[in-house]
């Protein structure tokens, strides 16, 4: 049985190096405890619209969630350094996708050229995260 949750809408998307994750996020997520970040995530200026839906699906006799955050951006983020994406819905609710410790969030990258009329090229980026509790609820 799959249940599929869907935000109500991203205002803003951030990304924040694994390094400046506190430890056990997932952990924290699932007892229901909101992540503290240790330093300022770094905004990201988004081109169109962000969308994230979570995945709920039962397995081996327990849930597991996976989130996917798509978003488009001129913005060039370190997907090197593993980091997790912070994001804040329309309701004010701020939720980290991501985890200092293995698995990191996949991070899928699509460049395109721009439009004739001058409309820059964008990079459109899928963040895909699967864990127990994918989606954390945080302060920033």
């Amino acid at each position: 049985m799959n249940k599929c949750l869907s935000l109500p809408g991203i205002t803003r998307v951030w990304y924040i190096l694994r390094d400046y994750l506190p430890d056990d996020v997932v952990y924290r997520a699932v007892a229901g405890i909101p992540v503290s970040l240790l330093e300022q995530p770094i905004s990201i200026t988004m081109k169109g619209e962000a969308f994230c839906e979570v995945e709920q699906s039962f397995d081996n006799n327990s849930y597991i969630e996976k989130a996917k955050l798509t978003f488009m951006t001129l913005d060039d983020v370190p997907v090197d350094q593993h980091p997790a994406f912070v994001i804040q819905a329309v309701n004010g609710d701020i939720y980290v996708i991501g985890a200092k410790e293995r698995p990191f969030p996949t991070v899928k990258i699509t460049r395109s050229t721009g439009q004739l009329d001058g409309e820059p090229s964008v990079r459109k980026y899928e963040v895909s995260f699967t864990a127990k509790k994918a989606l954390a609820l945080c302060s920033v």
